[in-house]
Order: structure tokens, then sequence, then C-alpha cells
């Protein structure tokens, strides 16, 4: 999320801004080095601690290739809301399943009520259709991930996901203290299995650069770690 071109600057914002004792920062440790870097400005003391993954994550050597395979606890990833809701439909109309839906433009209370059904019991929504929003601060009993495409959209060009953004939605599966002891990951067509595979062996490259808006986001954190600067009247209050 630090590296990324339209999300970055919220995470730099907050990193060398915010108004607090103590921030902790949860994310991959390919992201440490750049991080600590930027903190030397604020000379911030940076403790890094390591976690392992609870549970296991197991990738399928064989795709789902029909929603007809959809099992309950299963979440359809797709990174577009025409395709979140004809994935939907397509599920339901199969009569088996009614699904869930999340993602980043609902309404907060919309999505956290989506999620809540999705993950009681007592539902009839047992599957649930998603963008990459279900790695941001949700609490998801999933089985298992399912890719329907390892290409998306970034605002400029389609270009394949990036290895940091398929391990974080794979590891959406089976987080711990969810329902189920094993999670599981694949895509939706066998052809996308080999990038799905070789990311989740890969490490994540060292992110070397945070990902900025205009000028004026540096100008307002500037502002915001030198209250004496000339920034300061223009911008305060901005944004």
């Amino acid at each position: 999320m630090l590296g990324c071109k339209t999300r970055g600057f919220s995470f730099m914002r907050a990193l060398l801004g915010i108004l607090a004792d103590e921030l902790h920062l949860c994310g991959d440790a390919a992201a440490v080095p750049l991080i600590q870097e930027m903190l030397k400005v604020n000379d911030d003391n940076v403790e890094v601690q390591t976690y392992g993954r609870l549970s296991p994550l197991v990738p399928l050597e064989v795709s789902l290739g029909s929603f007809s395979n959809i099992k309950t606890g299963d979440c359809i990833v797709t990174f577009s809301r025409q395709q979140i809701y004809k994935f939907k439909k397509q599920i339901q109309d199969r009569g088996k399943h009614l699904c869930s839906v999340v993602y980043g433009s609902l309404p907060p209370e919309t999505r956290t009520r989506q999620a809540m059904m999705f993950n009681d019991e007592t539902s009839e929504f047992d599957v649930l259709v998603a963008s990459d929003a279900i790695g941001m601060g949700l609490n998801l009993n999933i089985l298992m991930i399912i890719f329907s495409t390892m290409k998306k959209f970034d605002g400029v060009e389609m270009r394949e996901l990036t290895v940091p953004e398929i391990k974080q939605i794979a590891g959406r599966a089976d987080r711990y203290g969810s329902k189920f002891p094993v999670g599981e990951v694949t895509c939706l067509r066998a052809d996308d299995l080999p990038l799905l595979h070789s990311s989740l062996m890969a490490p994540s490259p060292i992110l070397e650069q945070a990902g900025l808006l205009p000028s004026f986001d540096l100008l307002y954190m500037y502002s915001r770690l030198h209250p004496n600067s000339g920034f300061y009247q223009i911008l305060v209050g901005w944004p």
C-alpha cells in the first residue's frame, strides 16, 4: 500500500504527520528499509517485529473451472464493481448459494454489514464476491480465495497483479481464529495458476519509493512536521 500510486500518499501522511505517541504499522517486511529511512526525518525510534502466519495457506494445483464448483466459504476476487455483480448473479442463478459483496466504494456501514452476513453461520449468504478491499480491515471466515483474473486496471493501465498484491489477497483465506483449519487459494482459469504459484513462492521486492500524489501532499506533510514553515499559514486545515 505504501508504494501504491493512488494510496501511498495516505500512508505517508499518517506515517509522518499523525499526532500519536506510538504508531503500529502492519505489512510486508519489504517495506521496512524504506520506512526506517523515512522516519529518520522525525528522529523516531523504529522497532521491527516479525510474525509468521499462524494457519496454513495451500495453493491448489487445479483451477476452479466453473462456478458450479463453488463451495460454502469461498470468495471470488475480481477488480471491478460490474464484474462483482455479474459474478454474484451467475452464482446465485444456480440456486445453491447467496452472495455477499465487498468492494472499496461501498459505504463503510454497508461493507461491514455484508461482511457480517457472510461470517454468520446461520445466514444464507455463504459465498463472498469481492475486490481487493477484503484485505483492508475486515476479518472474514474465508475457506478459499479464487482469483477470477490476475490482472487489474490501476487507473492508468491494465496490468498483472504484483507479488505483494497477490500475497495480500491470497492471505485472506483462513485467517487465524476463523472456523476453517486450512486456507486454500486458486484461480478461476487454469492458465492463471503459474503466476499465482510463482508469486506465493517469491520474496516481495524491496520497496524503494512511496507512492505520492502531487506536490501539495508533500507541502502538507512538511507543514505538519514544521509548523513554523512558510507553508503552514497557507495550508492549515487542508484537506
